[in-house]
């Protein structure tokens, strides 16, 4: 419950202004009509259609990057000359911003789902790759020593010692990466977009629906934020060994 706390408090004092008639209706309504448009479009099944549409090119971006980019960030941390040969390239296109590839990525793939998949697998890339490898160097050296002189392969040796102990630093990349897919997906959707959850926020400012405007956003939240403790359960599944220091 104390985790509510400070939404629900954001709540009651945005109510608060709205209904003091301290900020203009029109342009910020109050909390509770925005819910009741959420409610609507729920009702409506609108948010759950831009939604699934939303999460199916999420989920095929986000997942071809997640598997890419860990095998990167495996052979990047194991062998010199592929962290010579890709380093450069991460480092470069790292802080371009994904929006300003995108009109490459229209120009390369069209105006339909490719060229937001793409965009999606290329921002999710970096923290990925950067926490898996990380995670990989992170691991005690002795340990992979101690297994080969007891026989294991370079196969075992992978699948049992350097997996396993980069998990933690990679579930954090894909953590990170996941609120990444779906920032740069509802500014996909805006930019060229016919369908999905930034395409319906982008209409409802065209046609001054604020409170749908809001609505989208709220639902963007609660879906990153359900998410999040999803990957976090799975994490504690998946690693039980494995527990954040708290001091």
């Amino acid at each position: 419950m104390m985790r509510l706390a400070s939404p629900l408090a954001v709540l009651a004092v945005w109510e608060f202004i709205a209904r003091a008639g301290l900020v203009d209706p029109f342009i910020v309504p109050a909390p509770t009509a925005v819910f009741a448009e959420l409610w609507k479009l729920l009702w409506t099944l609108e948010l759950p259609a831009a939604l699934a549409v939303s999460l199916r090119r999420i989920a095929i971006g986000f997942g071809l990057s997640v598997v890419i980019s860990v095998v990167i960030g495996m052979l990047m941390a194991r062998i010199p000359l592929v962290e010579i040969l890709i380093d450069p390239l991460v480092e470069l296109i790292r802080p371009v911003s994904p929006l300003a590839i995108f009109p490459l990525a229209i120009l390369w793939f069209g105006i339909g789902e490719t060229s937001k998949v793409f965009l999606i697998a290329l921002a999710c890339a970096f923290p990925v790759i950067l926490n898996t490898y990380a995670g990989v160097r992170s691991i005690d050296v002795s340990y992979v020593r101690v297994a080969r002189s007891l026989g294991a392969t370079n196969a075992e040796i992978l699948l049992r010692v350097i997996l396993p102990g980069c998990l933690p630093q990679v579930f954090t990349g894909v953590r990170i990466a996941w609120g990444i897919a779906l920032i740069v997906i509802i500014a996909a959707e805006m930019i060229g977009g016919s369908a999905g959850i930034g395409y319906m926020i982008l209409d409802a400012q065209q046609t001054f629906r604020v409170d749908r405007v809001f609505a989208g956003i709220i639902a963007i939240g609660v879906l990153g934020y359900v998410t999040d403790l999803g990957f976090r359960l799975l994490r504690r599944k998946l690693l039980p060994w494995y527990r954040e220091i708290r001091e």
